[in-house]
């Protein structure tokens, strides 16, 4: 059976109890331009979506902020928050919209509204570069895994052990859950993880960022999945706002762009959501 160890966020308001608002939300445009704001929720420690450096919030989701911010005629202003309390913190309108590294989910898009994918979200295992003990996903049985509290990878590591022990192999020893994933790297450097799962446009730039020291294997996601902006339901004319400057950009080739300065690579992504989701 999977057993969690909560490493922080323990009190933190979950997906579960979300309660959505039943009344429409007025003009949302209107509200940001009046404001002269659109307020981002972001989780500043995701390498390269957002993060911080030299005091200031950076990545490739802060470069789209800043485009769609201008497009409204605005100034960006992103508002750091913890991961496992991001989408309450939605609905109790701290902030405009989610745009921060968020995959879509079959269990989030129950809660919120999502834009057009905009880059890869597929997870994959993080291994040290030295450990051959991998050549499957079916390796991860009896290992000691580490994940992010609240993030998608949750479900895909629960999702995989139910495969796994359908199959008759044990499960996992545990499953670790932590508030920001470079405490899951550092783990896995000593030797306190065996695997991390997280997705593979972030765990490139990981790897690039200390080299020879991590390798990537697939095996344990067999869903295509894929990053989104979030937005609170009814509003609707935001979303569209962020899905028309995604497809521009996907046309123009700007976004193609920031993903090379930010990740190394491009990735193609469909501009609407799929129907199978993780």
């Amino acid at each position: 059976m999977l057993r969690r160890t909560m490493l922080s966020g323990a009190g933190a308001a979950t997906l579960t109890s979300l309660v959505l608002p039943c009344a429409a939300h007025a003009d949302i445009i209107n509200d940001i331009k009046t404001r002269g704001t659109l307020i981002v929720g972001v989780e500043a420690a995701y390498v390269p979506f957002c993060f911080f450096r030299e005091g200031k919030i950076v990545g490739y989701d802060p470069d789209i902020t800043a485009l769609g911010a201008a497009q409204l005629g605005v100034r960006p202003v992103e508002v750091d928050t913890a991961w496992n309390g991001i989408i309450p913190a939605l609905y109790e309108k701290k902030f405009d919209c989610i745009i921060s590294g968020m995959t879509i989910t079959k269990l989030r898009s129950e809660k919120v509204l999502f834009s057009m994918p905009y880059a890869d979200a597929t997870n994959v295992m993080f291994l040290r570069a030295d450990d051959t003990r991998f050549k499957s996903g079916d390796d991860m049985s009896g290992k000691i895994v580490g994940v992010q509290l609240g993030g998608a990878g949750a479900n895909v590591v629960k999702a995989f052990e139910d495969k796994l022990e359908a199959k008759g192999l044990p499960g996992y020893k545990a499953v670790k859950q932590y508030e920001h994933y470079p405490e899951a790297y550092q783990d896995l450097l000593t030797g306190r993880l065996d695997v991390v799962v997280n997705t593979i446009s972030t765990l490139t730039v990981v790897m690039q960022n200390a080299p020879g020291r991590f390798k990537i294997m697939p095996g344990v996601s067999d869903i295509k999945a894929y990053f989104g902006m979030a937005f609170r339901k009814e509003d609707v004319a935001l979303q569209q706002v962020f899905n028309n400057l995604l497809a521009n950009m996907k046309q123009d080739g700007r976004l193609a762009a920031l993903q090379k300065r930010w990740f190394g690579v491009t990735m193609d992504t469909p501009n609407t959501i799929p129907d199978i989701l993780p």
